[in-house]
C-alpha cells in the first residue's frame, strides 16, 4: 500500500503518447538523410523490440539489429570503467567506423544513465564521419521518473536532459518531433551546406528555448546519483538493502535514480545479488579508517562514475526515504541539514579551529533539536551536492578528516563525530554556496515531544538503531505523520521486501 503522494506523474511532452509507426520513423530520418539508398543502417532495440520498417531496410545497402538486454555492461567486480560487448551478426570491430544511421529504439529508457553513459562511448565509435544518430524514447516531466512496477529503474528522459547526454558525446540535435530525436556530430556541423547548417542550428536553439519555458519539476538537479557505503555484516546489510527499496518505493521522482552502493573490503555474493536486483550498481571500496569507520563515506566520493552526473546525494544507510525528495533538491547548492545538537561542543571546536589557525565562525545557526546556537555545523547523514561544488570541496573535506583521525586528540571525547567537525572545517576553509535542508529531510527518529517533531511530515527517515532483527522500523515519534510513513514502509517491506 503506497501513499497518494508517492505516485509519479508523466508529464508527457508534445504529444508523446500519439503512436510512432515505421513510416513515421522513415519521414522523419529521410528529413535529415535525403538519400538513404546504399546506407548500412543498425537498429538498437530493448528486449527483442525492433521497428522492422520496411522502408527503412528497403534500399539499405546493409541493416542489422542488436539487442541492449541481453549485453553485460558492468563487470561485478569493477573499479574502472565498465564495458559494453556489441556483439554484431558481423561481428564488426568497435573501432570500425561502419553504419551511417544508427537508430536507438526505445531502449534508452531501460537504462540507468551510467549504462547510457557506456553505451553511446562505445556505439559512436561505429558511426560513420557524417552519419545520423536516431534516438526514440519517451519524454516525461523528470529523466528519473518511476513507474514502480519492478524493483529495477525505468529511466525516463526530458529534453534538457537527453540534449546534454548527447551534447557531452559531440551530439548536436538537428531535429525533433514527438518523441523521436536526430543527432549529428557537432564538429560536422562546419562542413554541412550553409543552408543546412544553419537550419540545424536554429532547431537546436529552439528546442532549448522551447524547453526552457515547459513546466517541468527541478530541471537543475538533473542526473541524479544517489550512494551510500556499507558494511558486509548482517546489521549493516539489512539496512542497505532497507534503504534501497525505500528509494525504489516511495522515491516519486528520483525512484528511478541510479543508486551505488560502496561495500568495505569485501561482499557476500547473496548480498550483491540481491542489491542487484533492486538496480543498485554494487562498489568495493577501500576501509577509509579502521578508527572511524563513520570516515568510510567518503569512499563513495571518489567514484570515477560521479562524472557521469550532474547533482550527487549521499544517503547513510541508516536512513529511508518516504516521500519523494525531489521539490528540495536545488542541484545549484550544497545542501544538509544542522546536526541535531551540540555534538561536537563549541568551546572545543574554539580549541580545533585555533590549531588548524582558523577564524571561528559566528553561532549563526541553531541545532536541530536541541534549537542551540551553532557555527556551521551539520549532520553527514545526508548531504546534495552539485557535481561542480563536490569537485571543489571534496579534497579539502578528504584532507581535514585524515588530518584530524590522526589526530584524534584534538576532539578528546568526541571523536565519534570526527566526518562532521572535518566537514564544519572544510566549510569554513573552502564555503562554496550552501542552503540548509528542512528537518523533513533528514527527520531525526525521537520519541520527544517537540513542536518540530510533531508537525513534521518527513521526506527522508534518519532512524540509527531504532529498527529490529528483521528490517522493520520502530514507531518511536511523536509525530503522527512521521508514524504513518513508517507504517507504510514496513507494510511494505512485509508484503514485498523481506
Amino acid at each position: 500500500m503506497k501513499h497518494s503522494d508517492t505516485q509519479p506523474k508523466f508529464n508527457l511532452l508534445n504529444n508523446d503518447k500519439s503512436h510512432l509507426g515505421d513510416k513515421d520513423v522513415y519521414n522523419f530520418t529521410h528529413s535529415i538523410i535525403r538519400d538513404l539508398n546504399n546506407k548500412d543502417i543498425l537498429e538498437i532495440g530493448f528486449g527483442g523490440r525492433y521497428s522492422s520498417s520496411s522502408q527503412l531496410t528497403a534500399g539499405s545497402k546493409s541493416y542489422q539489429t542488436i539487442d541492449l538486454k541481453t549485453f553485460d555492461f558492468i563487470n561485478a567486480n569493477n573499479s574502472s570503467d565498465p564495458i559494453l560487448n556489441l556483439e554484431l551478426k558481423e561481428k564488426i570491430p568497435l573501432t570500425v567506423q561502419a553504419f551511417d544511421v544508427i537508430f536507438i529504439n526505445e531502449s534508452f529508457e531501460h537504462l540507468s544513465t551510467l549504462k547510457i553513459e557506456i553505451a553511446l562511448k562505445k556505439i559512436i565509435k561505429i558511426l560513420r564521419p557524417g552519419g545520423l544518430l536516431v534516438i526514440r524514447t519517451p519524454i516525461c516531466s523528470n529523466s528519473t521518473d518511476s513507474e514502480h512496477k519492478s524493483s529495477c529503474p525505468c529511466n525516463k528522459h526530458f529534453i534538457s536532459t537527453l540534449l546534454k547526454t548527447c551534447l557531452e558525446h559531440n551530439f548536436i540535435c538537428a531535429k525533433a518531433d514527438k518523441r523521436l530525436f536526430g543527432f549529428v556530430r557537432r564538429s560536422e556541423i562546419k562542413h554541412f551546406a550553409a543552408p543546412r547548417r544553419n537550419k540545424n542550428i536554429d532547431r537546436y536553439i529552439s528546442l532549448l528555448q522551447k524547453q526552457k519555458h515547459h513546466a517541468e519539476p527541478n530541471k537543475e538537479a538533473g542526473r541524479l546519483m544517489i550512494g551510500c557505503v556499507t558494511e558486509n555484516n548482517a546489521k549493516y546489510q539489512r539496512q542497505t538493502l532497507n534503504l534501497i527499496k525505500s528509494i525504489r518505493w516511495f522515491g516519486g521522482n528520483i525512484a528511478g535514480a541510479d543508486i551505488f552502493v560502496c561495500i568495505v573490503d569485501e561482499a557476500d555474493d547473496e548480498f550483491v545479488r540481491e542489491l542487484k536486483k533492486w538496480g543498485a550498481f554494487v562498489r568495493i571500496v577501500k576501509r577509509f579508517s579502521e578508527d572511524h569507520p563513520q570516515s568510510n563515506k567518503l569512499r563513495f566520493f571518489e567514484l570515477s562514475e560521479i562524472n557521469y552526473y550532474d547533482t550527487i546525494m549521499f544517503l547513510d544507510c541508516d536512513t529511508i526515504i518516504v516521500q519523494d525528495p525531489l521539490k528540495y533538491i536545488d542541484g545549484k547548492n550544497f545542501q544538509a541539514e544542522m546536526a541535531a545538537g551540540a555534538t561536537v561542543p563549541h568551546e572545543l571546536f574554539k580549541e580545533i579551529f585555533y590549531h588548524y589557525q582558523l577564524k571561528v565562525p559566528e553561532r549563526a545557526y541553531k541545532t536541530a533539536l536541541s534549537r542551540i546556537s551553532t557555527i556551521w555545523y551539520c549532520n553527514a547523514g545526508v548531504l546534495i551536492f552539485p557535481k561542480s561544488i563536490l569537485q571543489q570541496f571534496f579534497p579539502v573535506w578528504k584532507e581535514y578528516t585524515e588530518d584530524l583521525i590522526n589526530n584524534k586528540h584534538l576532539l578528546k571525547d568526541y571523536f565519534k563525530f570526527c566526518e562532521q567537525a572535518s566537514l564544519t572545517l572544510s566549510f569554513v576553509k573552502n564555503p562554496v554556496p550552501f542552503k540548509k535542508l528542512p528537518m523533513k529531510m533528514n527527520f531525526p527518529l525521537v520519541g520527544r515531544y517537540l513542536p518540530e517533531i510533531q508537525h513534521c511530515d518527513p521526506v527522508i527517515i534518519h532512524y540509527h538503531h531504532r529498527s529490529d532483527e528483521s528490517g522493520f522500523i520502530h514507531e518511536v515519534t511523536k509525530s503522527p505523520y512521521a508514524q504513518r510513513r513508517i507504517k507504510e514502509f514496513n507494510q511494505m517491506l512485509k508484503k514485498h521486501g523481506r
